[in-house]
């Protein structure tokens, strides 16, 4: 077996101080060839897995590497063995990225043509915080294990731990500073490989694939999927403060309905708020708009008598007047400038909710005091 084979499957350290005159190794064909003197092997172990091997030779000297040596190295190889782990996750987050812009192509059709813009800004936002987090964090986790890996090749040529060479080199890298940071930093992008995750999830939670048939769906999950990739739009700006969410959480059983559908309802339903609301700061200052702060009231409640789930929408902008409340869910009628909207969202909103889930959607209105659309669903 050869001395690399042999620290694979065991996961153990390999010291050899004298390689060449060891009984164990005399059939080791690499070995009586180049005649190493000193061999050390070192498995890099992560989460109980072997994902290489350190393998370090001297062919000058016997006993080369002692046990100090070993135990720095030990060390070291703890860290080498997190950081190319994390190289791992780094390209797994990549992954994610095209994964969502798969996810974004199965929703080209219909008014769905309005809400990818949404889509794509949101999780443009969303994954790039991560994503840029990561890549800056790796440029300092490869130096770090570059600098390790010159520390290595230095006692890899046989200089003693205590030697000027070595010590020179352990105070120009830092290393008791970069063995402190380097496992902090690989933490901080493991949070950041789990929030790019955590947005993968609330994707497929949003554009899942409906069914000819109806299946149960839980709700909330698709109306926190639609805030998430509408999140940036409701974060603060120069020009105002984040705009406020209250999420009044009934306990709703899972609802039978075509999920995609629903939270393209959701998506129009709660861009329009924000929408509503941005208009409503005309002519307001930031201290203004902070005394009263913008608010999107989100309510949900189940009718136990009617078997039936209600959904609230609503927000404390400018409101309409009657006539507009009573157009707004006509076909090609908008309230918003040209080129802002469609004219198709509500319309198409109020054909998913009546026609195809045989529920019901009403619009409520006041002006200068808000706007609330109710959602109802049979239960089954």
């Amino acid at each position: 077996m050869s001395v690399a084979n042999q620290v694979k499957r065991g996961q153990k350290c390999l010291v050899l101080d004298n390689a060449i005159n060891n009984n164990a190794y005399a059939g080791d064909a690499y070995i009586q060839k180049h005649q190493p003197q000193s061999i050390l092997c070192l498995p890099l172990i992560d989460r109980g897995n072997t994902i290489g091997i350190l393998y370090l030779e001297n062919n000058q000297i016997t006993g080369a590497f002692t046990s100090e040596r070993v135990e720095v190295l030990n060390l070291l190889c703890s860290q080498a063995a997190i950081s190319l782990e994390n190289a791992r996750f780094y390209q797994e987050s990549q992954n994610y990225a095209q994964q969502l812009e798969q996810t974004q192509l199965q929703l080209v059709q219909s008014e769905k043509m309005a809400s990818i813009g949404q889509l794509v800004s949101g999780v443009a936002h969303e994954i790039n915080n991560p994503v840029g987090f990561i890549g800056g964090n790796l440029d300092y986790a490869t130096e770090y294990i570059q600098d390790l890996m010159d520390l290595l090749q230095l006692y890899q040529q046989g200089f003693e731990h205590n030697s000027q060479t070595i010590q020179n080199k352990i105070e120009e890298i830092e290393l008791d500073y970069l063995l402190t940071d380097l496992p902090e930093l690989i933490e901080s992008m493991k949070q950041g490989t789990e929030r790019i995750s955590e947005i993968s999830k609330s994707m497929r939670t949003f554009s899942r694939a409906d069914t000819i048939a109806k299946v149960p769906f839980n709700i909330h999950d698709g109306i926190d999927s639609t805030l998430l990739i509408l999140r940036h739009r409701l974060k603060a700006n120069e020009l105002r403060p984040e705009i406020q969410v209250v999420k009044n959480y009934g306990n709703l059983p899972e609802i039978n309905c075509y999920p995609g559908q629903l939270n393209q309802v959701f998506m129009n339903l709660i861009a329009n708020s924000i929408d509503a609301l941005e208009e409503s700061n005309s002519g307001k200052n930031f201290d203004d708009i902070k005394a009263v702060p913008n608010q999107i009231t989100i309510t949900t409640e189940i009718d136990s008598e009617k078997q039936q789930a209600i959904i609230r929408i609503g927000d404390n902008g400018m409101g309409m007047i009657e006539e507009m409340k009573n157009k707004i869910f006509e076909h090609l009628f908008t309230t918003k400038v040209v080129g802002k909207g469609t004219g198709l969202g509500l319309s198409i909103s109020r054909q998913i909710v009546e026609e195809k889930h045989q529920g019901k959607i009403t619009c409520t209105s006041e002006l200068g005091i808000g706007t609330e659309f109710v959602i109802t669903l049979a239960q089954k």
